[in-house]
């Protein structure tokens, strides 16, 4: 249990018009800003998302705290959830008690709690400054009402799914990769960090996505192979997380856990891929360098490929990328009776085998964009078919 003193003024007590007898109470004040202490910082997990100190409504912030003494009533304040309150009116203290991080910080007000905090720790913020405060005790999960307060910047879906730990089990199953602190979980996190690139979490779950034989099954109840591809995966990724999300808790976890022995070799064969895709589309005699969106330019380094941060003398497209790295799919098998995957036969050893088959597949396509081979459900056919019978025929 942490306990923080704060100086207070005008403080009040609003219990719950509904319900009287609710642990539910909120309280409203106004905090001497520096008052507040640097550790709240510690604090911030219940807020859906990173607070990004570069965009226009930040700055606009910052200008306030610093030139208008009636800040407190320019500013719509912070919000917190902590496990208890008490004033003393006598000095004006307010001593707030939190325990649990999950639970209690932070809910909304993110962008003027660290301008605050910022203002504070670099002996700038002028004493006279006011913010106002609002303190909710007895609520189990911040979700909703980070939801309901989060609203002069819209929170993405993916942000209110982190605060709903409804990711733990993707952070398990990458816990071991090369890239798995970039991936990013919610709204602007490491857009302070410019030695990170991030990665968002819903084109990791749109990858893991194609392979899932329950979202993508490539066998029909008949036996025959399906006509159904994971397009959605390229052209939506706010759908791939919603497809994922809809799973419901149980069912999601367990498809992550049975696909682990093949995700960390999912994300290897897409890098390998980007990597080598314009050195097999050449060997086939293909001059992928011609394309404008390879973005050739002399051997100059024009792009880094996604995961491994490699750097590339051409650039490969999300459009070329989905629906060949899909394709190996054909190679999923799932085990009858405990439900994990596996291959059957290595994807590495079959891209080595036909990869310049494969990258005939896609340039010898009419279109001449990338967005629109990504869309295109007849190519994902081609290419599944040309890795599912590879597959097939390696193990007669």
């Amino acid at each position: 249990m942490k306990e923080f003193r704060m100086k207070a003024k005008s403080f009040k007590r609003m219990e719950d018009p509904i319900n009287r007898n609710s642990n539910r109470v909120k309280y409203v004040c106004y905090i001497k800003a520096d008052s507040i202490p640097l550790e709240f910082d510690d604090w911030m997990l219940t807020n859906p998302r990173e607070q990004k100190m570069t965009t226009n409504v930040a700055n606009k912030i910052v200008e306030s705290l610093d030139e208008n003494q009636y800040f407190h009533e320019l500013n719509r304040g912070i919000l917190m959830s902590v496990s208890d309150i008490k004033y003393d009116n006598s000095d004006g203290i307010v001593i707030i008690r939190m325990d649990n991080p999950e639970i209690h910080g932070n809910i909304d007000g993110g962008h003027t709690l660290r301008a605050i905090l910022n203002a504070k720790s670099k002996n700038i913020l002028s004493s006279d400054r006011y913010v106002f405060f609002e303190v909710f005790t007895g609520i189990d999960s911040p979700v909703e009402l980070a939801a309901a307060r989060n609203t002069s910047v819209q929170v993405d879906l993916k942000s209110i799914a982190e605060l709903e730990n409804s990711f733990e089990v993707i952070k398990e199953a990458f816990s071991k990769v090369g890239f798995k602190e970039r991936i990013s979980y919610k709204m602007n996190e490491h857009s302070e960090n410019k030695d990170i690139d991030p990665i968002d979490v819903r084109e990791v779950i749109a990858i893991i996505n194609m392979f899932s034989q329950t979202l993508y099954p490539y066998k029909t109840s008949r036996n025959t192979l399906s006509e159904t591809h994971p397009v959605q995966s390229y052209t939506g990724k706010e759908a791939s997380l919603k497809k994922f999300l809809n799973l419901g808790k149980n069912k999601r976890e367990r498809m992550i856990k049975d696909m682990m022995p093949i995700i960390p070799d999912i994300f290897k064969l897409w890098d390998t891929i980007e990597c080598n895709f314009a050195a097999e589309s050449n060997k086939a005699g293909k001059r992928y360098g011609t394309r404008k969106y390879s973005k050739y330019n002399n051997d100059e380094i024009v792009d880094y490929s996604m995961f491994s941060e490699s750097p590339l003398k051409y650039s490969i497209p999300k459009g070329i990328m989905y629906p060949i790295v899909g394709a190996f799919r054909a190679l999923a098998k799932v085990d009858e009776s405990t439900g994990q995957y596996s291959w059957i036969k290595d994807p590495l050893e079959v891209w080595n085998a036909i990869g310049g088959k494969l990258s005939t597949i896609i340039l010898d396509e009419k279109s001449e964009t990338p967005n629109d081979l990504g869309k295109n459900n007849n190519l994902w056919s081609n290419l599944f078919k040309e890795v599912y019978i590879y597959g097939y025929m390696s193990q007669i």
